[in-house]
């Protein structure tokens, strides 16, 4: 769970939620445990370095992986996925401000190179698909490509749990995952 600040513009009053330990918070005096809770003061590096790092580990490991942000509109999904605002169309984001997504390829592309250089004398071949999707009052829709909506998830033996006619594109560079 990530905790967003306070809006100064519309948030009033006493905070409904509150973080109690690093793996719980308070919701109008009720506690909930998580896996692990980052309060207002975390930063993006601080996201990354807790939930990214380990995913791009798992990844090279062998092992699908997917980030799930979930909440309200509003409630920061957007940014701590991607960043500020038209950070993609925009070349000089502060590294800072960077969201998830660009800090986990920018370092699963650099963990690759280290493993095929520290491998080299094997033919290391990495292959890395990428899909991105919105589940919004029901509907899946693909987010590479909008005309594809309510799209069905699936499951079976052989693949598991999948989302029927998702596009999913092979990405080797940051410029693949963005376009």
């Amino acid at each position: 769970v990530r905790m967003r600040p306070l809006r100064k513009d519309k948030d009033e009053g006493d905070p409904i939620v509150q973080k109690i330990s690093g793996d719980s918070l308070s919701i109008n005096g009720r506690t909930f445990t998580f896996d692990s809770v980052a309060d207002v003061e975390a930063t993006q590096l601080d996201i990354f370095e807790h939930v990214g790092v380990p995913l791009v580990e798992n990844c090279l490991a062998g092992f699908n992986s997917s980030v799930f942000a979930y909440g309200q509109t509003g409630s920061g999904k957007t940014y701590t996925m991607w960043g500020p605002a038209n950070s993609l169309a925009e070349e000089n984001v502060a590294k800072e401000q960077q969201g998830l997504t660009p800090r986990v390829f920018e370092r699963l592309f650099a963990r690759i190179k280290e493993e095929q250089t520290k491998h080299s004398d094997q033919q290391l071949n990495y292959q890395c698909n990428c899909s991105f999707l919105e589940i919004y009052n029901e509907q899946v829709t693909d987010l590479l490509d909008p005309s594809q909506r309510n799209l069905q998830i699936r499951e079976d033996v052989k693949s598991g749990v999948y989302v029927e006619n998702l596009t999913e594109n092979q990405v080797s560079t940051m410029e693949d995952v963005t376009q």
